[in-house]
């Protein structure tokens, strides 16, 4: 299944910032020292070094690759969005921002950053219902 092979691709990925929750509480932890996800019993397992996640895969119904428009001091952040039947945010894995530099500071744009994102993107688009879509300012 793509959405079991996304998610342990993205746990092997370099510096990524994964957002568990969409609603009234959210959780942002750093994808640093992921041990590789597992699935048992319908669940898909992250664990890291301070943090873990239990995922059940059944109740994942949506899957976008999103560049979104964002208000800060960056242009975009290009992220997965994972959602359930309600369209509710169940978690959002962030890509390296190509317009931050290693210490989270504005930086020129930095076009292998954005490359990482479209790989993965080039990758699972089109496979099990994977979309992409680019979200202007302001939707989640």
């Amino acid at each position: 299944m793509e959405l079991e092979s996304l998610i342990q691709d993205l746990a092997s990925a370099d510096r990524m910032l994964w957002v568990i929750g969409g609603g009234g509480v959210v959780s942002e932890n750093a994808g640093k020292d992921i041990t590789e996800a597992t699935v048992r019993g319908g669940y898909i397992t992250v664990e890291a070094d301070s943090w873990h996640l239990h995922m059940k895969l059944d109740l994942v119904t949506g899957v976008q690759f999103v560049e979104a428009e964002d208000h800060g001091f960056v242009p975009f952040l290009y992220y997965v969005r994972f959602s359930d039947a309600q369209e509710e945010t169940l978690l959002r894995v962030y890509f390296p921002n190509p317009y931050l530099d290693d210490d989270e500071k504005p930086t020129e744009f930095q076009p292998e950053k954005l490359k990482l994102f479209e790989d993965y993107r080039d990758r699972y688009v089109g496979q099990d219902g994977i979309i992409f879509v680019k979200r202007p300012m302001g939707e989640v």
